[in-house]
């Protein structure tokens, strides 16, 4: 794995510290991401933990969350990037740069992961209390990294050591396994985590978090019972609720907010993909059609997180629209932005779901109107078959969760409608091939033992 092993070798290492804001330096062996130095007090020791939220947000998102919803029905583009149009077509080549991106950020996420918690076993310098904390955490972020590589490549290498020997050999795990695997992480993460926040706002992971994202990986697995005790828990926590008006929704710190990561400016760093009010000309990344048609009149959701471009082109106005669900591009103080992971709307269409497949469409309902209501329209009635309810949960998963982490494309695909919706749709797209990303070609000239997606 070539650009695993070079993000080990070249990785810096500067680490930094949320609660004051400075920069920690130490040297880096090469086989591993940090040192026992890095883990001889608490203050280091957090801080080399707080260093991989800040890669989720900083490096993983912005070659993440633009590109996967161009992939769909949701983004449409009009660039010439060809590493962009190939997302747009539904067809990646094996050698395309975003995607060889996302690949070597998630492991290399894994692999400070493993080393946090490597370095944490047999430590006498720091506090019981505060290895528990860390390493739970570490686990946690590894689950949530192995769930975006096993929904994006199917079977992948579960790594679990930072020995560039070993990793750099591996084959790729079946997805089973690797479930298995960020299920005994989140478990083991939930025992070591309280309710509570570390810190300021909600920019750490905590036992809800857990069991947000437990909730989303049972749903994946179909395990109808487990999926609704985990998202009831946070919903009935009464941390998240009442929801927040949609235009609060992104805020830091918004009500809603699960887990959220922290940047220092007050915007996300993947804000490069959101017009500035003063720009001229068409955006880049447009909402679809089918997705702007896919909102109820009155919804306040396309109100307030799809922004509205006029251009004027040889004496004629045409409107345009693009994702607007965070809206600062630049610092902002005043009313800051932190990227949202986890938000409990998604724990109640979760619950939706489970309750449904599990016969109960009365308490289905009930959570869909919920969502509902806070989008200013009216109560789907209790008396809905299996079959509409069901839908009904697969439209309102896509009016609230677009552009986000994903969900569109994981959605379509665990409910067995991602060839029948993208078939006709993308001009590139391939039944069989196209529901699974390719390993970067340069993975697997430099790991014999990967083998490549059917068709790539």
């Amino acid at each position: 794995m070539r650009n695993i092993k070079m993000a080990l070798m070249l990785f810096l290492p500067i680490i930094l510290v949320y609660g004051c804001k400075k920069l920690i330096m130490v040297e880096s062996p090469k086989n591993q991401l940090t040192t026992d130095k890095v883990f001889a007090d608490s203050t280091s020791a957090s801080a080399a933990l707080s260093s991989i939220y800040t890669n989720f947000e900083k490096q993983f998102d912005p070659n993440y969350s633009t590109y996967v919803s161009l992939y769909t029905d949701d983004i449409g583009y009009i660039g010439t990037d060809i590493a962009n149009k190939e997302y747009y077509a539904g067809r990646l080549n094996a050698t395309n740069t975003t995607n060889e991106n996302t690949w070597a950020l998630l492991y290399n996420i894994i692999y400070q992961c493993n080393d946090v918690i490597t370095q944490l076993q047999n430590n006498n310098a720091l506090s019981k209390t505060l290895i528990i904390q860390l390493r739970s955490e570490a686990r946690f972020l590894r689950a949530f990294a192995f769930y975006y590589l096993v929904n994006l490549y199917g079977d992948v290498p579960l790594l679990l050591q930072t020995d560039v020997a070993v990793t750099a050999k591996a084959p790729r795990a079946a997805q089973g396994l690797v479930y298995s695997q960020m299920i005994n992480d989140l478990l083991d993460a939930k025992n070591g985590l309280s309710p509570s926040y570390i810190g300021s706002g909600k920019v750490r992971a905590n036992q809800l978090a857990v069991s947000a994202l437990l909730a989303r990986i049972y749903l994946y697995q179909k395990n109808w019972i487990l999926a609704e005790k985990e998202a009831g828990l946070v919903i009935e926590s009464n941390q998240f609720t009442p929801l927040e008006a949609p235009a609060n929704v992104f805020n830091a710190n918004s009500k809603e907010a699960i887990l959220q990561l922290w940047n220092q400016n007050g915007f996300i760093n993947n804000s490069g993909n959101i017009p500035s009010p003063s720009a001229t000309g068409i955006p880049q990344y447009l909402i679809t059609p089918e997705l702007y048609n896919a909102f109820e009149t009155g919804d306040l959701r396309r109100t307030s997180w799809i922004g509205t471009k006029n251009v004027i082109t040889g004496g004629a106005g045409k409107s345009y629209y693009y994702g607007a669900k965070y809206k600062n591009k630049t610092a902002n103080a005043s009313s800051p932005e932190y990227l949202t992971v986890l938000r409990v709307a998604e724990q109640f269409l979760i619950r939706a779901e489970a309750r449904a497949m599990a016969g109960n469409i009365h308490g289905a309902v009930e959570d869909i109107n919920i969502i509902r209501q806070r989008a200013a329209l009216g109560p789907l009635p209790t008396s809905l078959s299996t079959d509409a309810c069901l839908m009904a949960i697969i439209k309102e998963r896509r009016v609230e969760l677009f552009t986000e982490n994903g969900h569109r494309f994981f959605d379509l695909k665990r409910n067995d409608l991602l060839n029948t919706v993208m078939g006709n749709y993308k001009s590139g797209w391939q039944n069989g091939v196209s529901s699974l990303f390719p390993i970067p070609k340069s993975e697997i000239t430099n790991n014999r033992n990967l083998i490549q997606n059917p068709g790539y």
